[in-house]
């Protein structure tokens, strides 16, 4: 802003005297502001009334109105525009009263100095420019804030969109990693139908209790679980003599040819990277604590308990399915084998969390939990767990049938015929 060129100001000069006027007005036309004059108060206030005055310098002693009154007026009507009152010593009294009442900022003595008029104006209208600035940035800076709240607005409903968005695409994805495992489980389940559909629920029941017990949460759960769901992929390609033999059967070959489906499900999930943590799991799940188990021989601290969990439970289940040794076990038998015969291969807590899981869910859900007996430890009441065969595989009696005297006697004379015993599972 050139400080010469006031153009865009305003000053009102009030006095009673013309020639003053004039004189003032000659005085600060050089500054190229606006100058008007006024030869009383009353013409002030209508010159007020229709413009707008940066500052106005008026007479004190004025006829009718004088230079207070008018100035009072003002302080009251236009209080934006500055009020300076041009007097002589013999006013003190009322420019102090002036002073402390508001009705004027500053005084001007007269005779007048022309440097102290033209500096006292300058000073006004650099006042008015700086307060105009002043107002202009806070209207400005007002703006920005609001069009800062919008744009927080704006931005906060595009992230919350954008995060729903992408929640949708992650549950979209973890949908297909869960349709995955399903698909795969399924061809497994074709080639290896070991469980029911009731029974394969409740083991995975079971697998959560024993997780929880261990601490396993969250993403190392289904881990886990897809683990579990997919720990027999890597047998896919044997033939059906190798998936139904009875481990123990196998030839040394066969055996060494069963031992690379671990390494296999590793290679299988390889191909789908959020199932490789999976992988990894079962790829150690035929190994055993004391460094007997396969692929690689491994020792208790370098197998995954969660590898330790599958290992538990596929056994167990291997074990009560006569896909280990050439007769299937009973659970309790299953159980004892594991905590007593080779206690030395399994983590023994994880047992008794099996061993405490296995008998509550059979109550809930269809799973079986039995034991073998004897002919002779046969009890009215009692309910057959499994299918009872003879020796030739022929089917007697179907699960589920309730034992009675005339079904104990049967049974004890079909045995009297047969060259051994027969095995008699029953719900514990």
């Amino acid at each position: 802003m050139d400080q010469q060129d006031y153009s865009i100001n305003s000053v009102l000069l009030v006095d009673d005297e013309k020639a003053i006027l004039n004189a003032l007005k000659r005085l600060l036309m050089p500054l190229k502001c606006k100058i008007y004059c006024a030869e009383s108060g009353a013409e002030a206030l209508a010159i007020l009334a229709d413009t707008d005055i940066d500052i106005i310098i008026s007479d004190m002693r004025m006829p009718e109105m004088s230079g207070e009154q008018l100035l009072a007026q003002v302080a009251i009507r236009w209080p934006n525009t500055e009020r300076v009152v041009l007097t002589g010593f013999s006013d003190s009294d009322s420019i102090i009263n002036a002073i402390n009442n508001g009705s004027i900022s500053r005084f001007l003595q007269k005779p007048w100095d022309d440097k102290e008029v033209k500096k006292t104006v300058e000073k006004s209208f650099l006042l008015k420019y700086l307060t105009l600035q002043n107002q202009q940035l806070e209207a400005l800076k007002i703006k920005r804030s609001k069009e800062l709240i919008e744009l927080n607005h704006a931005l906060e409903e595009k992230v919350t969109q954008r995060t729903e968005q992408l929640k949708q695409s992650n549950d979209e994805l973890q949908e297909s990693y869960r349709a995955i495992v399903k698909m795969f489980s399924s061809l497994i389940d074709s080639r290896l139908p070991m469980l029911s559909n009731n029974a394969q629920l409740s083991f995975n029941k079971i697998l959560a209790t024993v997780a929880d017990q261990n601490s396993i949460s969250g993403i190392e759960y289904k881990q886990l679980l897809f683990a579990w769901q997919l720990r027999h992929i890597g047998k896919l390609s044997f033939s059906d003599e190798l998936l139904t033999t009875p481990y123990l059967l196998l030839s040394a070959l066969q055996q060494r040819d069963f031992q690379l489906h671990p390494l296999n499900s590793l290679v299988v999930c390889l191909g789908v990277k959020p199932l490789y943590p999976s992988g990894k799991l079962i790829y150690q799940h035929r190994e055993y604590l004391d460094g007997s188990g396969y692929p690689k021989g491994l020792h208790a601290q370098e197998i995954d308990i969660r590898a330790q969990i599958i290992t538990v439970l596929n056994d167990y289940i291997e074990l009560t399915s006569g896909l280990y040794k050439k007769n299937d076990m009973s659970s309790i038998q299953a159980i004892n084998y594991m905590l007593n015969d080779v206690a030395h291969r399994y983590n023994r807590d994880i047992v008794i969390s099996l061993q405490n899981a296995i008998p509550k869910i059979a109550k809930e859900q269809s799973l079986v939990f039995d034991q073998l007996v004897t002919t002779g430890e046969l009890r009215n009441g009692m309910i057959l767990s499994r299918d009872l065969f003879n020796n030739e595989h022929c089917l007697l009696l179907s699960a589920g049938q309730k034992i009675n005297e005339l079904l104990i006697q049967r049974i004890h004379e079909i045995e009297q015929n047969l060259p051994g015993n027969i095995d008699i599972y029953v719900n514990s």
